[in-house]
C-alpha cells in the first residue's frame, strides 16, 4: 500500500485536475487507509459473498458499478464501470424561440406602410349613429399595426441546445456540414480542404466574437453593456427552471390562483359622471409623439404584440391616430378593452417548483397603453401644486423602527 500511495501521490501533483481509477483485487486491503480522498464503487459481492474486487476515483459518485457475468474460467465476476454522469446535451432539452428579424429597409418600408395608410377609415368603421365605439376603433388600428410588422418582418426560429458555444454561427455550421459530408465521400483531397475551411472559418468566428466582447468595454458608463460583457465572459445563465406542462388543466388552474382575490370582489364597476363645469383633457399630438420617441425599445410588448422599436422608429407616422383614440378615450372616460389586456408570465420563485405559490405572474401590458398612462401622469402632476407635488422623503432612521 506504500507503495501505491506513493506512485498516485506523485501522479496526483503532476496532474491536478486529472481522474484517476485504481481498480484490482484488494482482497483484505483497504486503500482508504492511505488515500481517504478517494471513493469506493462496487457495492456488491465479486466473488461468493465476498467483495474482493473494488475501483477506487478520486470524484465521489461519478461512476455506477454494475455486475457481469464471469470472463473464461475466472472466479471473479466482471465489474462493468460506467460513468454516472450524463452530458448536458442529453440531459437538456434544447430550446426552440421564434423571433422576429428586421431586415434592411424593413423600417422605412414599414414607416412608408403607415405614411400611407387611411388612418380615418378606422374611425369611420368604428362609428354609429355619431357614437364611436372606441374598443373597435383600438382593436382595429392595433390590428392593423400588427398585420404591416408581420408584413415587412420575418420571423425565425432558433434552436439553441445546451452545449452550443456562443461563437457558433452560421458559416460555422455550413462548414461543419461540408467537412461531415466530405468525410463520408471518402474523398482525402476533398475532406483536406474542408478541415482547413472549417478550421479557418471557426478562428475568424472566436475572432468576431471576441471583438464583440471588447467592445462592450469601451463605455464604462454603460453598465448595461459592461454586465452583458461580464456575463459573455463568465457563461453566466440567469436559472429560469422549466414552467411544467402547458396542458390545459394547469393553465386553468394557474389562472384560477392568479384571479382568486378577483374572483371575491362582487363590487360592479360604477362609472364616474364628470362635472358639468369639468374639462376634458387634450392631449397634443407633439406630446404623444414625445412620449413615444421615449419608448424603451428593449421592453417586451403585451399581447397586441407591438414592438416598442416601432412605437419609437415610426412615432411621427402613429402620433396621429394614436392621439386620436386617447382623446376618444379620454371624452367618453372609458379605457379600450384592449389596452387593459395583459399578458401573464408565470416566473418560477424556486428552482424546485411543487405549488402554484411558487410561480410570480408578471404582466405584460400594451406599451400604447404605458405611453397614454405616461401622458395623464404629467398632466396630472403639471396641474398639483409646488408644495403638493411628490418629491423624495428620507425618514430618519428611527422612525423606521
Amino acid at each position: 500500500m506504500s507503495v501505491l500511495y506513493q506512485k498516485i501521490s506523485e501522479l496526483l501533483s503532476t496532474h491536478t485536475e486529472g481522474v484517476f481509477i485504481i481498480a484490482g483485487d484488494f482482497n483484505q486491503a483497504n486503500m482508504k487507509t492511505v488515500l481517504p480522498h478517494f471513493y469506493q464503487h462496487v457495492d456488491f459481492a465479486t466473488r461468493g459473498e465476498n467483495t474482493l474486487v473494488l475501483v477506487y476515483t478520486n470524484i465521489k459518485g461519478a461512476f455506477r458499478a454494475a455486475p457481469r457475468p464471469h470472463l473464461g474460467s475466472s472466479d471473479h465476476l466482471t465489474v462493468m464501470l460506467t460513468p454516472a454522469y450524463r452530458s448536458l446535451l442529453i440531459r437538456a432539452k434544447p430550446t426552440v424561440r421564434q423571433v422576429r428579424a428586421w431586415t434592411e429597409g424593413a423600417m422605412e418600408a414599414l414607416q412608408d406602410c403607415f405614411e400611407c395608410s387611411d388612418w380615418d377609415m378606422f374611425k369611420a368603421a368604428a362609428t354609429y349613429e355619431d357614437m364611436i365605439n372606441i374598443d373597435e376603433y383600438a382593436m382595429t388600428v392595433s390590428a392593423y399595426i400588427s398585420k404591416c410588422i408581420e408584413d415587412v418582418s420575418a420571423t425565425k426560429t432558433i434552436i439553441t441546445r445546451a452545449n452550443q458555444r456562443p461563437w457558433i454561427t452560421a458559416e460555422v455550421r455550413q462548414a461543419l456540414k461540408a467537412r461531415n459530408s466530405a468525410f463520408k465521400s471518402g474523398y482525402k483531397d476533398a475532406l483536406r480542404t474542408a478541415r482547413a475551411n472549417l478550421n479557418r472559418a471557426i478562428r475568424l468566428a472566436k475572432r468576431n466574437h471576441s471583438q464583440k466582447i471588447q467592445e462592450l468595454f469601451h463605455d464604462a458608463s454603460n453598465t448595461r453593456s459592461m454586465w452583458k460583457g461580464i456575463w459573455a465572459i463568465t457563461e453566466y445563465k440567469t436559472p429560469s427552471p422549466p414552467v411544467g406542462e402547458a396542458d390545459a388543466d394547469f393553465l386553468n388552474g394557474l389562472n384560477n390562483f392568479f384571479g382568486r382575490f378577483e374572483a371575491l370582489n362582487n363590487t360592479p364597476a360604477v362609472k364616474a359622471v364628470p362635472h358639468q363645469e369639468e374639462e376634458v383633457l387634450c392631449l397634443d399630438a407633439a406630446d404623444v409623439w414625445k412620449t413615444l420617441r421615449r419608448v424603451n425599445p428593449r421592453k417586451a410588448p403585451g399581447p397586441e404584440n407591438i414592438p416598442g422599436r416601432v412605437l419609437k422608429e415610426c412615432a411621427g407616422q402613429l402620433a396621429g391616430v394614436l392621439t386620436d383614440i386617447f382623446n376618444t378615450s379620454l371624452e367618453q372616460a372609458t379605457v379600450p378593452a384592449c389596452f387593459k389586456s395583459a399578458s401573464i408570465i408565470p416566473v418560477p420563485k424556486k428552482p424546485q417548483v411543487t405549488c402554484y405559490n411558487d410561480y410570480r405572474p408578471v404582466a405584460l401590458t400594451p406599451i400604447m397603453m404605458k405611453c397614454f398612462e405616461r401622458l395623464v401622469k404629467e398632466h396630472i402632476i403639471s396641474s398639483l401644486p409646488p408644495n403638493t407635488r411628490p418629491v423624495p422623503v428620507c425618514l430618519p432612521t428611527e422612525l423606521l423602527h
